[in-house]
């Protein structure tokens, strides 16, 4: 979690509201993957109570899948070695090149 010394010099109520703001923005792109890329279960407007509260679990299921993977995902990032950090940097700068590259060849098109 590298972005945590963004918020060092706040505490109290000001802290709450940013780390509240946080969670909403993780909340939210989480949901929208799980609920665009894996549309299984999602209750339908009057199908039923018994619809809506699989849905629920559903969607809690998936929440925790998605939270599972993001902690393996930031564990396994923080563990990488400094030495190979200049090999993802220069792939990076690789795939935002090529990425320039195709969108000024389509717009010539």
């Amino acid at each position: 979690m590298v972005h945590e010394a963004m918020i060092l010099e706040y505490s109290g109520r000001h802290l709450a509201m940013i780390e509240l703001g946080a969670f909403l923005k993780l909340l939210l792109y989480v949901s929208l993957i799980a609920c665009v890329f894996f549309p299984w279960q999602i209750a339908l407007y009057g199908s039923g109570t018994l619809s809506y509260a699989i849905g629920a679990g559903a969607y809690i299921a998936k929440l925790a899948l998605a939270g599972f993977l993001l902690a393996l995902f930031e564990t396994a990032t923080a563990k990488m070695r400094v030495f190979r950090v200049p090999q993802f940097l220069g792939a990076a700068f690789m795939l935002g090149l090529l990425g320039t590259l195709l969108l000024f060849v389509s717009r010539s098109f």
